[in-house]
């Protein structure tokens, strides 16, 4: 009897372990992820001290896995969202590449594959994900980040995570997150401020690039919502490490399939210069060239009250690939935009209704922006508003306006004859040629004594003399000027050589040299 019942009890212990067994291997098998944790989170080790990260741009379905909810959570760019960043994933995998091509050796790369609808390693783990199967994905990128950041430590002392991310606010726009400074408080503190918000930043050197960017000026506070999530706060240089973490939120024109990889390339060559300079990572001499983007001059075309159609005009600068034009406003002038232009352009138009429309404080922005060392570009109605005989223009230019009162005297094409200093700046084989005219200023010297003397390109050979105008009075006079104005450089066309066809490289050569070295040698008319 006793026999029997220690067999019952040896009988319904073996049932109640099986039972537990069965429910921890129940427990187990719901917690383990139903596709392969290294086929959804791609990591590579590297031999540079440059981490690239992507974490919204993946596809990857996970099967047995609910999408999230976020119950609870506030939503927006940085909350709750289950959006992909389109194309980043792609675009992290053409910066690889191209780092690799250009650098001879690898960045360190962790780059999520997973949809966001399941994970969100741009967040902590307890809003992240909200099914456990979830959390091994999860682990292993922010795993090797934390790898990678004390390795990028331990054997280059210093480094930068690019953390790579899309966003829909302005597709031609890249913002920066660095929580103002703060996750790049290393470069900050070993470099100066200057590496930060300077000309020579990470930011910096993407603007000289082509590229708009913001803040704009780099100084500017970031945008709200995109100053950087959670990644660059964990691995940012603010905190042990001298890791200097930078978000990059990409607008669609940067990461659509046909302009990946010249936004890879761009983003590169900046690199180059940004690894050079805080780094003290040299680029082998042979790859140097190899495949770079020289910097774009950045042009800023004034559109506002006061000007009429700039399609010619535009159409003329998109020409010319060495060269990015932007508009801005007379706001955007007043606000110190002009910062991260080397050319300004005044176009046609009125240069009455230009200057009002600048207003006092503008034209004082516009003069500053000249006398520091940049360039501007008058075409007609803005080569009347450089001039100084009048106290609502620019007075950059030391030119005055002959027979003012006939301003109106038509238009049409007229012949202009070229100085030898014109051959010289515009690039321009004949001595004279024809070029369309439409009421623009007849200029003389004003002889201001704080302005120096202009320098003549072209002359007027033939007029134009409609509406009542004198004849006899146009010809002689200059139609293109070229002047100094503090550091910076002045050039000015009373006709429009953008809407002469075969002539819009008079404008170019132009502007290049609006936004290029100063000029040496006397004034001379």
């Amino acid at each position: 009897m006793l026999k029997l019942r220690n067999r019952r009890c040896w009988t319904l212990f073996a049932v109640i372990w099986l039972c537990q067994v069965a429910t921890l291997c129940s427990q187990e098998k719901s917690t383990r992820p139903s596709v392969a944790v290294d086929e959804l989170v791609f990591v590579q080790a590297g031999d540079l001290p440059i981490i690239i990260s992507a974490p919204h741009g993946g596809t990857g379905e996970v099967p047995g896995v609910s999408e999230r909810t976020g119950a609870g959570l506030a939503t927006g760019p940085s909350g709750f969202f289950t959006g992909r960043d389109g194309g980043t994933e792609e675009l992290a995998m053409e910066v690889v590449e191209a780092i690799k091509k250009r650098f001879g050796k690898s960045p360190y790369v962790v780059v999520s594959k997973v949809h966001r609808k399941y994970m969100d390693p741009n967040r902590p783990p307890d809003i992240s994900f909200e099914d456990a199967k979830m959390k091994p994905y999860y682990e292993h990128y922010h795993d090797h980040l934390s790898k990678f950041d004390r390795e990028v430590t331990d054997r280059f002392k210093a480094g930068v995570l690019i953390d790579l991310h899309g966003q829909g606010t302005s597709k031609e726009t890249v913002f920066r997150g660095t929580k103002n400074g703060l996750t790049v408080t290393h470069l900050r503190e070993t470099f100066g401020e200057a590496a930060h918000i300077g000309t020579k930043s990470l930011f910096g050197l993407l603007s000289a690039r082509g590229w708009k960017v913001h803040p704009s000026p780099h100084h500017e506070k970031e945008q709200s919502g995109f100053t950087g999530g959670y990644i660059v706060q964990s691995y940012g240089s603010h905190k042990s490490r001298p890791i200097d973490a930078i978000q990059l939120e990409f607008g669609a024109e940067y990461r659509v399939a046909g302009k990946r990889a010249k936004t890879a390339e761009v983003l590169t060559d900046a690199l180059v210069e940004y690894a050079g300079l805080y780094l003290q990572v040299q680029v082998p001499a042979e790859l140097k060239t190899s495949g770079t983007s020289k910097p774009r001059l950045k042009v800023a075309v004034f559109v506002d009250e006061g000007v009429s159609s700039t399609a010619k005009l535009f159409k003329a600068l998109e020409s010319d690939t060495s060269l990015v034009a932007s508009k801005v406003s007379a706001t955007d002038i007043r606000d110190g935009k002009l910062d991260e232009y080397l050319v300004l352009i005044h176009p046609g138009g009125s240069a009455r209704s230009q200057g009002k429309a600048l207003g006092e404080e503008g034209r004082m922005k516009v003069r500053e922006f000249v006398r520091s060392g940049h360039g501007m570009v008058g075409i007609c109605a803005g080569a009347y508003l450089a001039c100084s005989d009048n106290d609502q223009r620019l007075r950059i230019l030391d030119a005055k306006v002959i027979d003012r009162e006939h301003w109106n005297r038509g238009f049409g094409n007229v012949d202009i004859s070229i100085t030898s200093l014109g051959h010289e700046i515009l690039a321009l084989e004949k001595g004279r040629t024809e070029v369309y005219y439409h009421q623009g200023p007849l200029l003389a010297p004003a002889e201001d004594l704080q302005v120096p003397d202009y320098r003549t390109l072209a002359r007027f050979e033939t007029e134009i003399a409609k509406n009542n105008a004198p004849t006899g009075v146009m010809v002689g006079t200059t139609a293109i000027a070229l002047g100094e104005f503090g550091n910076g450089r002045v050039i000015c066309f009373s006709p429009h050589p953008e809407k002469t066809p075969g002539l819009e490289s008079m404008l170019l050569q132009g502007i290049h040299w609006a936004g290029g070295k100063k000029m040496s040698g006397p004034s001379s008319q």
